[in-house]
């Protein structure tokens, strides 16, 4: 009985410990220190949408216009929308900006939507 109870709680911590849209309250997503997230709540139609990844932390997502994305973590893999604004405080940063955005901190930058790369984002 008692293994049993051990092998409960085990099974519900690995499950509220794991990532997804669990992470997010509406189109407001953040991935705690040293997990791995797929923010899913958003989608490259999504406005407005805010992404944030915390130290050690390795997290993903699309957005549409107007978001944020703030990440300390590892890594970060997001598309955003046009006038997004984007901070890439640590870790290795992939962005793609479809449309005018502007990006801070060191990121590998990918620009669509006929903007083109600059020091401060797509213009």
């Amino acid at each position: 009985m008692r293994f049993g109870v051990l092998f409960a709680s085990l099974v519900l911590s690995l499950v509220v410990a794991s990532c997804g849209s669990s992470v997010c309250s509406g189109s407001s997503c953040a991935c705690p220190a040293g997990e791995t997230c797929a923010f899913d709540t958003c989608s490259s139609s999504t406005s407005g949408c805010s992404f944030n990844c915390a130290s050690g932390s390795t997290c993903s997502g699309s957005c549409g216009p107007d978001c944020r994305v703030e990440c300390s973590g590892a890594s970060c893999t997001h598309t955003v929308g046009a006038g997004s604004t984007v901070n890439c405080a640590s870790g290795t940063c992939a962005i793609t900006c479809n449309g005018a955005c502007t990006v801070s901190g060191n990121a590998a930058l990918t620009c669509g939507g006929g903007t083109t790369s600059g020091p401060a984002g797509c213009s």
